[in-house]
């Protein structure tokens, strides 16, 4: 029996720069005028979205067209409720190619630029003043291939692919080694990492951890 129970709430969902290919359920929100998308806007400049309003962002392949990143993750951090999750899709810096041969691309990104939005690690301790955005990284995954429908990689191109990934992404420790020492002599073609926001930042009544903390 129901009667009396108020109505289930519908989790929120945002799709930043989502193009033709928005993510399933989500808002799409972009400045192109195409199908797919249900609000105008442009993800560097402020977002028609009320604080602490959206349950889950996704963004593939926008971070690399940004020239400022803290702002984005601000304004990312900014309408995310407590624990959201933000999903980020990008090629990966390691392999100049993607990266640069797209005139539109105004940076390279490892999975490692968001350790200074992590309070967790030791970049987000070291350096986390710079920024209030504070997210948690709970997933992340390097991947030699991009697979897109319009070109999926030869036979043994995907093999190939597959060996990588997997010495890549057996730990953190292991994809940290990857992007400083040798992802870049072969060249990973695309990264994901998934997040939580943290909020509030520092938790009431506790300070934030320093370099060397736990």
């Amino acid at each position: 029996m129901t009667d009396g129970l108020p109505p289930a709430r519908r989790k929120v969902a945002i799709d930043l720069g989502c193009g033709y290919r928005k993510h399933a359920g989500a808002i799409g929100i972009d400045i192109a005028r195409i199908p797919q998308v249900d609000v105008l806007a442009d993800a560097t400049r402020p977002l028609p979205i009320r604080d602490s309003s959206v349950d889950a962002v996704y963004a593939s392949h926008l971070v690399e067209h940004l020239d400022d990143l803290m702002a984005f993750m601000g304004e990312v951090w900014r309408v995310c409720k407590p624990n959201a999750l933000v999903y980020l899709r990008f090629p990966h810096a390691s392999t100049n190619y993607v990266i640069w041969k797209d005139p539109t691309h105004r940076r390279g990104v490892l999975l490692d630029t968001f350790e200074y939005f992590d309070p967790f690690t030791f970049d987000g301790k070291a350096f986390g003043y710079y920024h209030p955005a504070k997210f948690r990284t709970v997933r992340q995954r390097l991947t030699f291939n991009m697979n897109t429908p319009e070109g999926v990689p030869g036979k043994a191109r995907r093999i190939f692919g597959r060996i990588v990934d997997a010495l890549a992404n057996r730990s953190e420790r292991s994809q940290y080694v990857c992007e400083r020492f040798w992802g870049p002599l072969i060249g990973f073609e695309e990264a994901h990492i998934w997040m939580r926001a943290i909020k509030p930042w520092p938790p009431e009544g506790d300070a934030p951890p320093g370099p060397g903390e736990t």
